[in-house]
């Protein structure tokens, strides 16, 4: 879970591991939606072009969610499923014990998705997209300002 953000994973940090089997396995792709079964934030994340030829599979408390519509696009859906609305059906019909609310399938699958026609969609998944580059922008010059603050008050120290 470490490993994920709405924002996409961070390949460089995933557990690295060997697949055995008797089958292929589920190779991850770009356009595959992961939403986690269990935790206490239940967000979507999109696999982008990011991962490359990087071969992953999803962790067992992950559902794979592979868009076959051609009138929905993968990243609108991963956002919807992000919103209060989805949220709140999410919230309100997990399974929940004392430390870890648990999502089935069932209720997954019974999330309403409102969809909009496709360039509508594609205008969503733009305002979005930009929307996340903001904010890493915001939190690069937060962390810049306070590296600046910190060697200010280090030279302040050393007289």
């Amino acid at each position: 879970m470490r490993d994920t953000s709405p924002s996409g994973v961070n390949w460089p940090s995933c557990l690295r591991t060997e697949v055995s089997g008797r089958r292929e396995p589920d190779w991850l792709r770009p356009g595959d939606i992961l939403f986690p079964a269990r935790g206490n934030v239940s967000l979507a994340v999109l696999i982008d072009e990011s991962i490359g030829s990087l071969q992953a599979v999803a962790a067992p408390h992950f559902f794979l969610l592979r868009v076959s519509r051609s009138d929905v696009l993968p990243a609108y859906l991963a956002w919807w499923l992000n919103q209060e609305p989805a949220q709140r059906h999410l919230e309100q019909n997990a399974q929940s014990s004392t430390l870890v609310r648990n999502i089935a399938r069932p209720v997954l699958e019974a999330t309403p998705v409102l969809l909009p026609p496709l360039p509508r969609q594609e205008q969503i998944v733009g305002l979005s997209n930009a929307m996340q580059r903001e904010e890493d922008l915001l939190r690069r010059l937060r962390q810049t300002n306070q590296q600046i603050m910190t060697g200010l008050a280090r030279d302040l120290l050393a007289g």
